[in-house]
């Protein structure tokens, strides 16, 4: 992937687009300054040590051996978590002028999807807004004091999140391909797109 949070590459009478910018989720009231995947991967392989270690205990004597053990176990299960289970999610959007096709691949180790649509039926490419406010205010207020007893601040904790997307339309049904905290990143992406497969709809207005 290049420094923008999405790449285009053009193959032809095939253009993609490929990001792992595309959700608009409510994250987690931790905020990703003190939960992330990395986190998750820590606590992960952490808690499957924890738990081999239980078993190990009641069968055999722990020494110095073991715990040279432990830290290679650690570090394997935690590139296992990383790598495979906290994978950030890809989607490839794929337009298909042959075929005549719109392909929206979301590709991740465990869990991916396909969907499928015809290229005749997107009417046009249009900029969402969605604004995502944080509902559990006692939680957040939890955490800040947390942290403020630790002698630390979080920017943006418990805030609400704009999300601006980039959705193609289909009349009846939107897909998100893109999204970005700002207006001018999503137009910028759009830009671009057009910029390289606007031969592919050149009746199509672009809606924002």
């Amino acid at each position: 992937m290049e420094e923008k949070p999405y790449q285009i590459e053009n193959r032809g009478g095939i253009v993609a687009l490929i990001t792992t910018s595309f959700k608009t989720e409510r994250g987690s009231v931790l905020h990703s300054g003190v939960f992330n995947r990395e986190l998750a991967s820590s606590l992960s392989a952490g808690g499957m040590i924890v738990i081999v270690s239980f078993f190990f205990a009641l069968c055999f004597k722990i020494s110095i051996p073991y715990w040279i053990a432990v830290g290679f176990l650690f570090a394997i299960l935690f590139v296992f978590f990383r790598m495979v289970v906290f994978q950030e999610a890809v989607l490839e959007t794929v337009f298909d002028r042959e075929k005549g096709t719109i392909t929206l691949a979301t590709k991740r180790t465990i869990g991916s999807k396909v969907a499928s649509y015809l290229l005749a039926e997107l009417v046009g490419i249009r900029i969402g807004h969605m604004r995502v406010k944080n509902e559990n205010i006692d939680a957040v207020r939890l955490v800040e004091r947390i942290v403020l007893q630790h002698g630390t601040m979080i920017q943006g904790l418990g805030e609400t999140n704009d999300f601006y997307t980039v959705e193609l339309d289909f009349g009846e049904e939107k897909a998100v391909v893109f999204s970005a905290r700002e207006k001018q990143g999503a137009e910028a992406m759009i830009a671009r797109l057009r910029g390289v497969a606007g031969w592919l709809f050149p009746d199509m207005e672009e809606k924002v």
